[in-house]
């Protein structure tokens, strides 16, 4: 029987770990652009640039805000 060593293992659970986080990353997707078609992001003139813009300053300021 073939032994199998740590490093093939380690590798393995970060593979394992890569899918989930994609996993999870394409479920958070699929609610932010649920949330942005709900908020009307979905029916505005604007470029993707001016639009990622916007959307990180949104960020910056909930992750400046106080935790309540």
């Amino acid at each position: 029987m073939a032994r199998t060593s740590k490093v093939s293992k380690i590798q393995d659970e970060i593979a394992r770990l890569q899918q989930q986080l994609d996993a999870e990353r394409a479920k958070e997707a699929d609610r932010l652009g649920n949330l942005a078609v709900k908020a009307g992001l979905a029916d505005l003139d604007v470029s993707d640039r001016d639009l990622l813009k916007a959307l990180k300053e949104v960020a910056d300021r909930f992750q400046k805000a106080p935790a309540e």
